[in-house]
This record gives C-alpha cells, structure tokens and sequence, in this order.
C-alpha cells in the first residue's frame, strides 16, 4: 500500500496557532479595540493617508456619503482631530437583507502634529467622499538648500589668492 505524502505548510500551523492565541487573549482579558482585525473595523475608526513635501504635510481620509458640514476638524495643543458621522437612509421594513457591511454612526480619529505645523494656515477641501488636509510647515522647518561655493570665487568673481 502506497504511503500519501502531504506537503508540510508551516502558514497553516502559525494560523491555527494566531487563532488559539486570540482566542486565550479574549477570554482572559476579553476584545480589546487595540487587537481588532480589519474585518472588525467599525464605523469609529477612519483611515488616514498622511504625506509629507518640502512645505507642508498632507492629510487624507476618505468619508464616502458623508455631508461636509457633518465633519468637524479642529487642531487643539498640536492634536488633530476630524470626527463625525455617516447616517444611515432610512430602511423600509420590507427589505431582506443578504449581506449588510456598511457602518453607520460616529466617527474620531485624533493624531499628534509635529510642533512645525502652522496649525491656523491649515485648509480642507472636500471632493467625492475625500477629505483632504494641507497642513503647510513653519518657514523655519521647511527644508533648505544651502549652495556651496567653490574656495576663491566670491560671488561669481575670482578672489584673489591667499598668501
């Protein structure tokens, strides 16, 4: 009788031990927000995209179906923090409903700014479901180039040499 080989997959064994891990972790010290997987996100949480250039920082997040004047953006103590909410249209009581992923309800998402944020020259916009942030830096903090001047030129002229 032929023995079956099966192909050793040490993902599988790190998955089924990830999943008893989380499993002794909720039970000790039950869910906590910080260890939620992606496909438990709610709707209080909002992703950011944040970029820096040489002039300011760049804050994105994306907030489909939600009204403009229903988002707050306020900068406190050097902390960012944009918070709102998407509603729900009204449900007719005659739906059977297969699958039901969007979140609805309240949303925060705070995050400290470098102290070279010049945080009352910030400006949003707002197009299609993108909210968009322009952070500009201090004058002080962007970045500098500094030219080098070859040894004996003095302003485009020739220096005399040193002796």
């Amino acid at each position: 009788m032929p023995a079956t080989v099966t192909r050793w997959n040490p993902n599988q064994e790190f998955v089924g031990l990830r999943h008893a891990m989380d499993r002794l972790f909720d039970q000790r010290f039950g869910r906590l927000p910080a260890f939620r997987g992606a496909d438990e996100l709610g709707a209080s949480t909002l992703g950011l995209d944040i970029f820096e250039t040489g002039t300011e920082y760049v804050v994105k997040a994306a907030i489909p179906g939600v009204d403009p004047k229903d988002v707050e953006i306020s900068i406190e103590d050097d902390v960012l923090t944009i918070k709102g909410e998407t509603r729900k249209e009204s449900a007719e009581s005659n739906e059977n409903w297969i699958r039901q992923e969007l979140s609805y309800g309240n949303f925060q998402r705070s995050l400290r700014l470098p102290p070279t944020v010049e945080a009352e020259k910030a400006q949003a916009t707002f197009d299609h479901g993108m909210l968009k942030l322009s952070l500009p830096k201090r004058p002080e903090a962007r970045a500098r180039s500094i030219k080098i001047t070859p040894q004996g030129v003095v302003d485009g002229a020739s220096a005399p040499p040193v002796e």
